[in-house]
């Protein structure tokens, strides 16, 4: 019996909690070090909540969590996100350690019950004087039907007490006994669907039925000093059978309650008692990455050097000699020099850099050089942007008022206003008189420790490797560039794969456990891109070599993007053969081709909207949307739908292709600038309908944040 059993079989329930609380008021030195309100805490299923029972609080905006809660005989792993201050989802990975998978046990063999839902929650009404928080909720929804619920909750908060009332349908009212009110309405209200094994379907029709509601209500208590907070609750869910006659599980008490601990504001740790014999334990990591500079940056921009005298003549009599000079001081802040044209009253230069996430930050890097050294005659720099081997950014500042912006005479805001952002120009580079001669080919490499991971599988919900990650990217020329990137195996325990595919369709996805388990190491991509811009607005690539893991090919894409507008166009395609499982050299006998047209529109407050019509991977043909949010830091948050020509019954479990993602930039973590993001994407099923080809260095992500509307944006950056 571990040592949190024996503390809560020597102390009554109640009886301990009121202890803690008495002991939370001493006073001690660590509280000191723990936040005063560590903010809305999670319930066992991962949304914000009590233990079993809901809330209307919601995570702050742009929030990120991961963890998982135990209360036998469920445990479940969630990640949840708020995109929005009014919308909440999570995705949720159930094993119920009482149930086999199957019902044949020579099948499942000691395999338990899986089970992925997703829920979302969205407020009604912000909570003011006299109004409460109001929020309607959706549990698995589109799921099995495991834990099928909806639910109004209103939240109100008196002092360091918050108070929940609630509705709820389906698994939260399975113990009530107060009729349905929307019977009334359609007799279709009485009737609600239990278990429906597949799921993928929205099953609207089923929303808010059932015979009965379950009326819900909880508080929560938050004790000074320390963050902590106390939850009590009456629960009207039933936890007693929701699989059948197999999954006995006994339900002495409608009242739960239990402790939260905030960890910084990194995370929290809950322990309580619920069903009157059992406990629960939770963990989640959390943060909120909407704002900048989650550790502070201490790599300070350039100060405005002041040459000498001799210096200052020979910087304006000597081009040759400014230019290197422009070259050799843009260098120290690897912002990289490609042309440079020095008229009477004006400086027009192209750069191109890796460092700098903000494109306006590297502006104001290049700005601060150009500043400093030019001569006095010089009253404006332009600065392009190449990415890519294209022109992506055009913008210019004057440089008196840049000059006092750094002084801190004049803000961001009115240097902005004498500043000039431009359409990029497709053949700008060639126009400059000053072009330094690129050392090509360049090798440029890193090797670290990777993942690989195999999230959601009926075997467990991760699976993963340990893999020596290698990625070298060597240039040829100007804008054909050979990607490689090679993997060799630590550790994994992908051998625990044991459910191969069944699809009747081209096992295009469907294979993954044996390219898993077989290339374990292996050539994750060896292949060439020539990119470049054909003409103002237009950008194009092709490509040839292995794509991806699991295919390699040849193929194109062209991308038109009007600067300044709020849409693009795209036509991407490829005829692509199946690779052999090692991830080597070989192939396997299937190809097709695939392609589609692409459609991208940039709505307010960093949402971007992507529209894909065209011919998968398995040749079937059908429409994917992705919807996602940025935000200031480059934080995005994303989510994903395909559908297809072929029918449900023959994708499978699911339905339809879905799934979510996300991005976090690494510099947020880190005291200096840099760019990259650690990104996570997940598909509850890894199927073969509606797969389309790994796009690496796809068009649209080249450009990044190069839009006016991003560079208006990020203009603060210029003085960072």
């Amino acid at each position: 019996m571990s040592v949190l059993s024996i503390l809560f079989y020597r102390v009554n329930g109640y009886l301990g909690i009121l202890i803690l609380i008495c002991a939370s008021q001493v006073r001690s030195d660590i509280d000191d070090y723990l936040p005063k309100d560590p903010g809305p805490t999670s319930s066992n299923y991962g949304e914000t909540g009590l233990l079993e029972i809901p809330t209307a609080r919601f995570m702050p905006e742009g929030s990120l969590k991961i963890g998982f809660n135990n209360s036998f005989p469920y445990e479940m792993t969630v990640i949840g996100a708020s995109p929005f201050p009014w919308l909440e989802a999570t995705f949720r990975y159930t094993e119920v350690k009482n149930q086999l998978y199957s019902p044949y046990p020579s099948f499942s063999g000691n395999q338990t019950f899986k089970d992925k839902s997703f829920d979302f929650k969205f407020r009604l009404l912000e909570e003011q004087r006299y109004i409460p928080n109001v929020a309607i909720g959706f549990r698995d929804i589109g799921g099995t039907g495991l834990f099928s619920s909806e639910y109004l909750a209103a939240s109100k908060e008196f002092g360091p007490l918050d108070f929940t009332v609630g509705l709820g349908w389906g698994q939260l009212a399975r113990t009530a006994d107060i009729s349905n009110p929307l019977t009334s309405l359609r007799e279709s209200f009485e009737i609600r669907p239990g278990y429906v094994g597949e799921g993928g379907t929205l099953n609207y029709s089923s929303w808010f039925s059932g015979e009965s509601v379950g009326l819900f209500a909880g508080l929560e208590y938050k004790i000074k000093r320390f963050g902590t907070r106390l939850k009590i609750e009456y629960d009207t869910s039933d936890q007693s059978n929701p699989l059948g006659p197999l999954v006995p599980i006994n339900v002495s008490s409608k009242i739960n309650y239990g402790l939260s601990f905030p960890l910084g504001r990194w995370g929290e740790f809950s322990f309580g008692y619920q069903r009157g014999n059992t406990y629960q334990f939770s963990f989640f990591l959390k943060g909120d990455y909407s704002k900048e500079n989650l550790v502070p940056k201490y790599e300070s921009p350039p100060p405005l050097a002041q040459p000498n005298k001799l210096q200052k003549e020979k910087l304006k009599s000597d081009k040759g000699f400014y230019y290197r000079s422009l070259l050799r001081n843009l260098n120290r802040y690897e912002v990289y020099l490609q042309g440079a044209t020095r008229t009477e009253d004006k400086l027009d230069i192209t750069i191109n850099q890796a460092k700098y996430r903000s494109y306006v930050r590297a502006t104001g890097r290049a700005a601060r050089v150009a500043a400093s050294i030019s001569p006095p005659e010089i009253k404006t720099v332009e600065i392009h942007h190449l990415n890519a081997n294209s022109e992506v950014a055009n913008v210019t500042v004057n440089r008196e008022q840049f000059i006092n912006a750094v002084n801190k005479d004049i803000s961001s805001e009115e240097l902005f206003m004498v500043s000039e952002i431009n359409a990029p120009e497709s053949n700008h580079l060639k126009t400059h008189e000053f072009k330094p001669t690129p050392k090509l080919p360049d090798l440029v490499w890193k090797m670290a420790p990777a993942l690989r991971t195999h999230i959601g599988g009926p075997e467990a919900f991760f699976l993963g490797q340990l893999w020596w990650k290698t990625d070298i990217i060597l240039l040829l020329t100007r804008g054909l560039t050979l990607y490689t990137t090679l993997g060799v195996n630590i550790y994994d325990n992908f051998d625990e794969l044991n459910n191969p595919s069944s699809s009747t369709l081209a096992h295009v996805r469907s294979d993954i456990q044996s390219y898993l388990k077989e290339g374990k190491t292996n050539i994750a991509r060896m292949k060439l891109d020539y990119i470049w811009s054909p003409a103002n607005d237009w950008y194009a690539r092709v490509d040839l070599g292995l794509m991806e893991e699991m295919f390699g090919g040849v193929g194109g894409e062209v991308l038109y993007r009007p600067y300044g507008s709020k849409y693009a166009l795209g036509l991407v395609a490829h005829r692509v053969k199946k690779r052999g499982f090692d991830q080597r050299f070989s192939f396997r006998d299937y190809t097709v081709n695939t392609g589609h047209l692409e459609f991208f529109y940039e709505f307010p407050q960093g949402v971007t909207s992507q529209i894909h019509v065209g011919q998968y991977l398995a040749g079937d043909r059908g429409i994917s949307i992705d919807l996602s949010r940025r935000f200031k830091t480059g934080f995005r948050l994303g989510v994903f739908a395909t559908k297809t020509n072929i029918s449900t019954e023959v994708f499978g479990e699911g339905s339809f292709d879905k799934g979510f993602y996300f991005a976090i930039p690494t510099d947020i973590f880190s005291p200096s600038y840099r760019s990259g993001n650690v990104s996570f994407s997940l598909h509850p099923l890894t199927k073969d309908g509606g797969a389309p080809l790994f796009n690496h260095n796809a068009l649209w992500g080249l450009l990044g944040d190069t839009e006016y509307s991003s560079i208006k944006r990020d203009w603060r950056d210029i003085l960072d």
